[in-house]
């Protein structure tokens, strides 16, 4: 490999992933990514490099002794690349104290979490900071970390990765839910069977759609949605039933277009998480965070 492109830095970027993970299957979830498709980015990277970076088998995944130094040196090129940045952005006089950080969608309503209370806390404690805040997946968060290309994401199902930092927040309690439409809106919990559910149409999270289907008893899903809002919208159609946050349904409630279904048998918890990588350039700002995030020292766990 003569010059680096960013096919290239981002092919080096997936096998530090599949390093931290200890192999493919690990990568594919924190990463959302087929591990046929890891494969193929992992084999386009040796062949640019000339050497077979890892081995793989009944054994286990293990580096070669190329793939070990390659790994070193990989991590030590995204380090220099972040100084890099950072270098430029304080020549060229640009805001350096900026905090991107990434959420799941719909924690508005979130009382236990607080953010809007957290970010104003924090902006009041660092007024030179730039926030830059958006919504992904569970995957899609995770993803961004190890791809440094956001510093702090908030949220529940993220899977622990070496090398990131978690603070554990809140719990979320999650209900099933009916619309206003749905035959059993006016049906008794007491009147719903197993076999009711095996027959209902589901809409489940298509980032937790194993967990969704069998929470009920391997329920058949009729749709799947990639965020909260999505299924709010299915729900409030009165074609699925779907879970939702507890402090969403409640709003739906409370003006009559949903109901919980046998809140007492059919509800689950979400641990939230905070996550980032302590080792970029800047953590002392996403710790401040956190601990905005935390009420507290700002322990990480």
């Amino acid at each position: 490999m003569r010059r680096l492109s960013d096919v290239d830095l981002r092919l080096i970027r997936i096998f530090c992933t599949i390093v931290e993970c200890k192999g493919f299957h690990g990568a594919q979830i924190a990463i959302n990514m087929a591990q046929s498709t890891l494969s193929t980015h992992l084999a386009s990277l040796e062949a640019k490099l000339g050497s077979k970076l890892c081995q793989r088998g009944r054994g286990g995944f293990r580096l070669t002794a190329a793939g070990e130094d390659t790994y070193a040196a990989a991590q030590a090129l995204l380090t220099d690349i972040e100084r890099f940045e950072a270098t430029m952005d304080r020549v060229h006089g640009r805001q350096v104290a900026r905090l991107r950080i990434g959420l799941i969608d719909s924690l508005t309503t979130f009382a236990a979490l607080d953010l809007p209370g957290c970010v104003a806390r924090f902006a009041a404690a660092h007024p030179e900071a730039l926030l830059e805040v958006d919504t992904d997946t569970p995957a899609g968060l995770q993803n961004s970390l190890l791809a440094a290309t956001r510093d702090v994401v908030i949220g529940a199902s993220l899977q622990p990765l070496p090398g990131l930092d978690y603070a554990e927040l809140a719990t979320e309690l999650h209900h099933l839910y009916c619309g206003e439409t749905h035959p059993w809106f006016t049906r008794p919990d007491a009147e719903l069977a197993q076999g009711d559910f095996l027959k209902a149409a589901f809409s489940v999270r298509n980032y937790m759609h194993f967990d969704d289907t069998y929470r009920l008893g391997r329920v058949t899903a009729r749709a799947t949605v990639g965020s909260m809002e999505a299924q709010e919208i299915l729900v409030l159609s009165g074609a699925y039933l779907g879970f939702l946050p507890a402090h969403r349904g409640a709003a739906w409630q409370d003006e009559g277009r949903m109901r919980a279904i046998k809140p007492n048998d059919w509800s689950f918890n979400s641990r939230f998480f905070a996550a980032f990588d302590p080792r970029r350039e800047g953590a002392a700002l996403r710790k401040a965070f956190v601990a905005e995030l935390r009420g507290a020292s700002g322990e990480m766990r």
